[in-house]
């Protein structure tokens, strides 16, 4: 009884970006995730001062 969910379609562009980052060494993953994380938290602090 599983339901198959549509997965969304993926661009050349993007199958070529993943292809390219498999390949990345560990420690430059570990960099770009640890970024990502960082990135993501400011944004969930940042506050509109204007509207």
């Amino acid at each position: 009884m599983s339901t198959k969910k549509d997965t969304p379609k993926m661009t050349p562009e993007e199958i070529e970006r993943l292809k390219r980052d498999i390949y990345r060494p560990d420690m430059e993953k570990l960099r770009l995730f640890t970024q990502m994380l960082r990135n993501n938290a400011l944004l969930k602090k940042a506050k509109v001062t204007h509207k």
